[in-house]
This record gives structure tokens, C-alpha cells and sequence, in this order.
């Protein structure tokens, strides 16, 4: 397996095509998790995630260094990244929307230094913990 860039952003795009379905379905259910109700599994898929947005991100802003931190990354994570990866994803479906509805938060949270202020060491930041969305309450019921 190629460790550049190039194979790195191919992960990344199948792992966030693995997860958009999920981020996008069902959004009327209730129960949002945070970062703390996230088993080992869940947490290496999210956190992956996130660090390869920062890194695309860096490499969008700065190419050579951008191109660094993904083949760093390449390089840590090793051939199994994927498959580690994606192990993480659970495979009962509603819990696999409230991981995915998790994530689309924690990037949503990063939205604005990933594309204002992409820095190398943001890599390393934790992750933030976004507040679960309140529920939109509908017509009839309480909150009107």
C-alpha cells in the first residue's frame, strides 16, 4: 500500500462515505451521545476523522507542509489505518447514525478553523465536545 497523500485522502473520503448516510438519517430520534458514551472503536474513527479534515485542510491552506502531515500520518497510522478505522464503525445502524450525527457536530464545531485558520498543530487539539442539538419541538407539543 502506497503511504502518500494521494492513498491517505482516498481513506478519508471512504471512511466519510461510510459515514454521511448516517450523519443525514433520522435526524427525529432522539438521544444524541457525546464524546465520553464513544467505546475505543467509535473514538479512533471519530478522531481520525477529524485529524485528517485538520490535515486536508492544512494541505487546501499550505500544500508542502499539508502534504507532510498526511504522509506522517500515512506513516503512524501504518497499512492497517483503515481497516482499524473503519472497525470502529458500529454496525448496529442506530447507533452508527448517533456516531455519525457526533461527528458532523464535532466538524461543524471546526468549521471555522478549518477554513479560516488551518494550522499544523491543531492535528493534535482535542477534540471538542459539542452540546447534543435540541430537538425542534413541533406543533402540538410542548414549547409553544
Amino acid at each position: 500500500m502506497t503511504t502518500g497523500p494521494r492513498s491517505l485522502t482516498a481513506v478519508s473520503l471512504l471512511l466519510l462515505v461510510l459515514c454521511l448516510p448516517l450523519h443525514g438519517c433520522g435526524r427525529d430520534k432522539p438521544g444524541d451521545i457525546q464524546l465520553a458514551d464513544l467505546n475505543q472503536g467509535e473514538y479512533r474513527y471519530v478522531s481520525r476523522m477529524v485529524v485528517l479534515e485538520r490535515a486536508k485542510a492544512v494541505a487546501l491552506n499550505d500544500r508542502d507542509t499539508g502534504e507532510a502531515l498526511l504522509d506522517s500520518l500515512a506513516i503512524a497510522w501504518g497499512d492497517s489505518a483503515l481497516p482499524e478505522t473503519a472497525a470502529g464503525v458500529p454496525d448496529d445502524p442506530i447507533r452508527a447514525q448517533l456516531v455519525g450525527r457526533l461527528l458532523g457536530r464535532i466538524l461543524e464545531a471546526e468549521l471555522d478553523s478549518l477554513l479560516f485558520h488551518p494550522r499544523p498543530d491543531r492535528l493534535a487539539a482535542p477534540l471538542p465536545d459539542p452540546a447534543p442539538a435540541r430537538p425542534v419541538a413541533r406543533q402540538g407539543e410542548e414549547g409553544e
